[in-house]
């Protein structure tokens, strides 16, 4: 490997790699290709032969495909979390929430692609990554789902939300967003803001948000309050959502 390294440069130049490549062009050409054909379906050589370089070349920016490949994943998800965290303008925790899922169905339609490469790589991470890059992309999901649980336990704390389970409504909330550029189509009737407007009422009635909590039984005689209770529940089960 260090003898093809250094057959590959010249003066601190890799020989073959031209003016034009750059270590952000292997990451973009090689992630259209890990999603056109899969990781396995990936290989240096085509990666190399789409950027008119030679496969040893590559070496100069990357030590192995495992590498470009990790990066091409961190790199996607640190862009995500980055374009959300700055979309975050509001402290009250609807607000909150209204700009982290609309920002999260933006990116999601604007980098289809990605979102799609993605979505498709992240089920097989233990397969194609050493495990410490895998528990560095799994550990940046963690930061996200931590994010989002915060701002629904927040809001629960101050009742701006009803939420029963947090983790539980935090994950639906994602999974949601993570897949609407699944069915999304970009020459149908929806723009992306009017998807990201409908996304964030559904997240908000996940939520609850507004819904005045439960009110406090009154004093009964022990002869009604069971009734009392049952009635209570039964407005609660009419009570839309």
């Amino acid at each position: 490997m260090a003898e093809v390294a250094r057959k590959t440069r010249r003066r601190g130049r890799p020989v073959d790699t031209g003016d034009s490549v750059t270590r952000e062009r292997v990451l973009e050409m090689a992630g259209q290709l890990f999603l056109q054909h899969g990781y396995a379906g990936t290989s240096l050589k085509m990666i190399a032969q789409e950027l008119d370089i030679s496969a040893p070349a590559l070496y100069w920016y990357f030590p192995s495909k495992e590498e470009i490949y990790a990066v091409v994943i961190e790199t996607a998800m640190r862009d995500f979390l980055e374009y959300v965290r700055k979309s975050v303008t509001a402290d009250d925790p609807v607000t909150h929430l209204s700009q982290v899922v609309r920002a999260h169905v933006t990116w999601q339609l604007n980098q289809a692609d990605v979102a799609r490469a993605f979505a498709f790589t992240m089920g097989a991470l233990s397969q194609h990554l050493p495990e410490d890059r895998a528990r560095e992309i799994r550990s940046m999901e963690r930061e996200y789902l931590d994010d989002v649980r915060e701002i629904l336990r927040s809001g629960g704390d101050t009742g701006h939300f009803q939420v029963a389970d947090v983790t539980t409504t935090a994950f639906a909330i994602i999974t949601m967003c993570e897949y609407v550029h699944t069915w999304f189509n970009p020459d149908g009737p929806l723009s992306v803001e009017a998807v990201a407007n409908r996304y964030e009422r559904l997240a908000l009635a996940m939520a609850q948000a507004g819904a005045p909590a439960a009110p406090a039984a009154p004093a009964a005689p022990v002869a009604h309050v069971a009734q009392g209770a049952q009635g209570t529940a039964r407005t609660r089960t009419r009570r839309p959502s």
